[in-house]
């Protein structure tokens, strides 16, 4: 027992000569040797605490400026330009519509048409909405690439991909859009409930104003480049210009 207190005791007595040498030792000997600075040597509670990152700025808001937007797709932009266009009309921005009907990516992709039109409006700002001619196509994976390939045409423009707006499963044109433009990016119209016309698929004038208001509230709150988009009056004018494709060939 005698033999661990004494044991024990070496480390004390080394410490308390470095205590006595830290507090009586002058700043600087005359052999060079320096008191250590016992400041030094504590932890206060504000230096044990981690230091907060910094706060991150807040959003900056929707682009307010004005934009030309082209806003392009198969049979189904026929129903939603005239709601959008009065979006566009009340908020300062200017449309141009083009209506390929019983188009789909593959054509779309394989074609200049888009770069063609981008050409010619010099857009801002790009609307989409393809996909409700392949809701049941068995050859996917063409599809897949032909998505990615359309979005490679946009290039750094803003979009939004508006997706078709099912009457029944699809086979999986739906999951393409999303994997490629990204839940902020791709609007999922299959959520919403349409009265169709008599051809089962596309909606009636009024389930077309529902689905463009649908599409206009989160195009503002939230897409992934909000632009001025507050609602319209009912008796905007709906000014757009419109170009109308005829049904590609195989």
């Amino acid at each position: 027992m005698k033999h661990s207190l004494k044991i024990a005791a070496i480390p004390a007595a080394a410490l308390l000569c470095v205590l006595a040498f830290a507090v009586f030792c002058p700043a600087k000997g005359e052999n060079g040797l320096r008191r250590v600075d016992l400041g030094a040597w504590t932890v206060t509670e504000q230096d044990s605490l981690v230091t907060a990152s910094p706060a991150q700025p807040e959003p900056a808001g929707p682009d307010t400026s004005s934009h030309r937007i082209l806003f392009v797709g198969d049979s189904m932009v026929e129903g939603l330009r005239y709601r959008l266009s009065q979006y566009a009309t009340a908020n300062g921005h200017t449309m141009q519509c083009v209506i390929w009907y019983s188009s789909s990516s593959k054509y779309w992709a394989r074609t200049d048409t888009l770069s063609a039109f981008i050409r010619k409006f010099d857009p801002t700002y790009i609307f989409l909405c393809l996909g409700a001619n392949e809701l049941f196509v068995r050859n996917i994976d063409e599809r897949d690439a032909a998505v990615g390939e359309i979005i490679r045409e946009i290039g750094d423009l803003p979009f939004i991909w508006i997706g078709p707006p099912n009457w029944k499963p699809d086979t999986g044109i739906n999951e393409i859009l999303k994997r490629h433009c990204g839940q902020s990016r791709y609007y999922p119209s299959l959520r919403l409930k349409y009265e169709r016309a008599k051809d089962g698929a596309h909606p009636v004038l009024k389930s077309y104003n529902m689905w463009a208001d649908s599409v206009s509230t989160w195009l503002r709150d939230s897409s992934a480049h909000p632009i001025r988009w507050e609602i319209p009056a009912q008796d905007t004018p709906k000014k757009h210009g419109v170009t109308l494709l005829s049904p590609p060939k195989d």
